[in-house]
């Protein structure tokens, strides 16, 4: 999902980006919740009529579940910031593992939107500047990407 703002006062244009998420972090926990309540429902069921190796094979999955949802909730709080100024850029990429960030000059900068190199495969929109290069956007669809690497190409390419 991508969020532009822009602020006609100074030109200045932010493009915020983050990845779609299905549910909030307490919609995530209910739904977890529920799955373990019926899992071990069904668990004490077979175990009360003699099968017990259920147990440990359910808490198990709640387990494997559990972890799985957390590590998805954890990813989903990335988010990408691209503030374009007169004469700049600055590229902030934020995280659980703190926040990564970057300035190219607004002159030199390209925006390039590579194709698959495999069918199938997604492709990357990149920004380059003096021999180095920054992915961007790597979770957005297909349609996202594309619309993103239009508004950035018309954002850098107006004059400030």
């Amino acid at each position: 999902m991508v969020a532009t703002e822009h602020n006609s006062s100074d030109g200045v244009i932010r493009f915020v980006i983050r990845p779609n998420r299905a549910m909030p972090w307490r919609d995530l926990l209910r739904f977890y919740l529920g799955m373990v309540f019926v899992s071990f429902s069904i668990a004490i069921g077979f175990a009360w009529y003699g099968a017990w190796m259920v147990l440990p094979f359910a808490g198990l999955e709640m387990l494997v579940l559990g972890v799985a949802l957390y590590v998805v909730a954890r990813r989903s709080t990335r988010y990408q910031v691209i503030t374009i100024y007169n004469d700049r850029l600055e590229f902030a990429d934020c995280g659980s593992r703190g926040v990564k960030s970057q300035t190219l000059k607004r002159a030199w900068i390209q925006v390039v939107l590579e194709p698959a190199a495999i069918n199938g495969h997604m492709s990357r929109l990149v920004l380059r500047s003096h021999g180095k290069e920054t992915e961007v956007a790597e979770y957005l669809t297909e349609i996202e990407r594309t619309n993103l690497a239009h508004d950035l190409r018309h954002a850098v390419s107006q004059t400030g």
